[in-house]
């Protein structure tokens, strides 16, 4: 079933984003910039929730672009996979533009927003995009926003320091990324994902369009994963690859490091479920190398698990603990989808969304004290004031420690779950632990918001704070309303559970349309 629109959306908003830059050289009124961003935001919102249903509806969508079928040409393929994930980011870009609108004063404004677009493009086309080159090309669009992004408060020598490590590191990644590709095309003849998806399993397949299999496709498929794991890792924030996260997402302005821990790690989660289901899954020429892939991953989920969970109890900088944080529940995800079943993937999801809203949630909410007083953890009482801003940071940490009946009570559940159907007890244990040690950290941020500071400093948007609540209380929405209809809704529960079961074992119908002459 093909649908422009999976297609045309990345394009619109970057169109739209060079279009706010031109506009930016005769228009100075700054509420223009936040409504044109909001309003385009929206528009992709909009888009993912189309793109969902349809898919649920009738099945996976595709676009080629120009009219020329893939392998030829580009191809977007969307399964409930990268539909669900989507809607996940224009999600949390959306709340992240609400917030904007109160949060930004500078007289920059429209570099933000055009930046805030293309990250928001990039987002989209690294998810949604069926081709193994054009993810290289959205990844960089992504990445470039995201350095400039770090880098917005120019006049601050850390903000700056923080973007060139950060950009230094991500070009190195998307270079392995990149060489991947290469040995991709050289070993497949194709750079479309269902293709090699399609040859990974039948090495005699041919396909229109398409050059046949060259040398070794073992081997150079080993190499493929380890060079493109290296990004996903990176993007993910996963050991040995997390240490940009505690140092970018401080210096950025406060709504992007929510889409920081909300939106860019879900690309490298994402990334590694289609490498490791779709392309090279079951009955693949990497079959016998999964064992020990699955077994690295696990390694390098339970170490960043516990890197988290201590480096979190020693922070004195608010954002560097939701840094730290984010870290130990990418750690459980990589130990969920790393268990080589479908549950597995589910609860990788699951936690996914749960923990994507419950970080940005932290950050729209200790944003607000951050403004009043500084990022000190010390100083949260500010938020006495502010009960909204308090009573979002109350629902995120009780929802990352995983209180019922919140989103992140019924994903840690699913991970044990996960790690109880496949013997992994183990897994069991690091998932109590981590859990108990970050619950300290946890707890120390609760009480310093309920203790009394002094020492406010005047900031003008503290007069006006709706802009900021609104974003709090939509995101304290998601979280409950999530978790209510996933404990009461069979249909929720399903939903979940059908997309890892077709990631895990129905991965033929990503490159079905291959056999129907494109």
């Amino acid at each position: 079933m093909q649908d422009p629109l999976i297609g045309i959306t990345p394009l619109y908003l970057i169109a739209m984003a060079f279009l706010l830059t031109a506009l930016g050289l005769v228009i100075k009124n700054t509420k223009f910039f936040k409504v044109f961003a909001l309003v385009n935001t929206v528009i992709a919102f909009m888009v993912s929730v189309y793109i969902i249903r349809k898919v649920v509806d009738d099945g996976i969508q595709l676009y080629f672009f120009g009219g020329y079928p893939a392998p030829l040409g580009i191809a977007y393929e969307v399964d409930e996979l990268n539909a669900l994930l989507g809607l996940l980011a224009t999600s949390i870009m959306l709340l992240s533009g609400i917030y904007s609108a109160w949060y930004m004063k500078h007289s920059r404004a429209y570099l933000y927003y055009t930046l805030f677009l293309t990250l928001l493009a990039g987002s989209l086309g690294c998810l949604y995009t069926g081709d193994y080159f054009n993810f290289f090309v959205m990844l960089e669009v992504l990445s470039l926003s995201s350095y400039a992004l770090v880098a917005y408060f120019r006049d601050s020598p850390k903000s700056i320091e923080a973007a060139i490590r950060f950009a230094f590191v991500g070009i190195v990644s998307s270079s392995f990324y990149l060489l991947s590709a290469f040995i991709a095309y050289a070993s497949f003849g194709t750079l479309a994902m269902a293709d090699i998806a399609l040859k990974a399993r039948n090495t005699n397949a041919v396909t229109q369009f398409s050059g046949g299999i060259v040398g070794n496709i073992v081997m150079t498929s080993a190499m493929m994963v380890a060079l493109a794991t290296w990004t996903w890792t990176f993007k993910a924030a996963v050991f040995p690859n997390y240490f940009w996260l505690p140092d970018a997402v401080p210096e950025a302005p406060t709504p992007i490091s929510a889409v920081f821990v909300g939106v860019i790690d879900l690309i490298g989660v994402y990334g590694t479920i289609r490498m490791f289901y779709t392309l090279f899954g079951w009955g693949s020429v990497a079959s016998q190398l999964r064992p020990y892939i699955f077994t690295i991953l696990q390694i390098l989920g339970v170490v960043s698990v516990f890197i988290g969970a201590f480096l979190l109890l020693i922070q004195e900088d608010v954002k560097r603990f939701i840094a730290y944080s984010t870290i130990s529940h990418l750690g459980l995800i990589f130990m969920a989808l790393s268990l080589d079943v479908a549950e597995g993937v589910s609860a990788s999801l699951l936690h996914t969304i749960s923990n994507s809203f419950a970080e940005s949630l932290l950050f729209y909410s200790v944003g607000v004290a951050i403004v009043s007083v500084g990022r000190s953890i010390n100083v949260l009482g500010a938020l006495r004031r502010r009960r909204v801003a308090l009573a979002g940071i109350v629902i995120a940490i009780l929802n990352l420690i995983g209180v019922p009946p919140l989103l992140g009570f019924w994903s840690k559940y699913l991970i044990f779950k996960a790690f109880l159907d496949t013997g992994r007890i183990y897994g069991i244990a690091i998932l109590v632990l981590a859990t108990g040690i970050s619950a300290i950290g946890y707890f120390k941020i609760l009480f310093n918001a309920f203790r009394p500071v002094e020492g406010f400093k005047e900031d003008a948007r503290l007069r006006n704070t709706v802009l900021a609540d609104i974003a709090i209380v939509l995101c304290i929405a998601a979280l409950i309303t999530i978790g209510a209809l996933y404990m009461l809704s069979p249909g929720i529960r399903e939903f979940i559970s059908r997309v890892g079961y077709k990631v895990v074992c129905e991965y033929k119908a990503y490159y079905e349309f291959l056999s129907l002459g494109s």
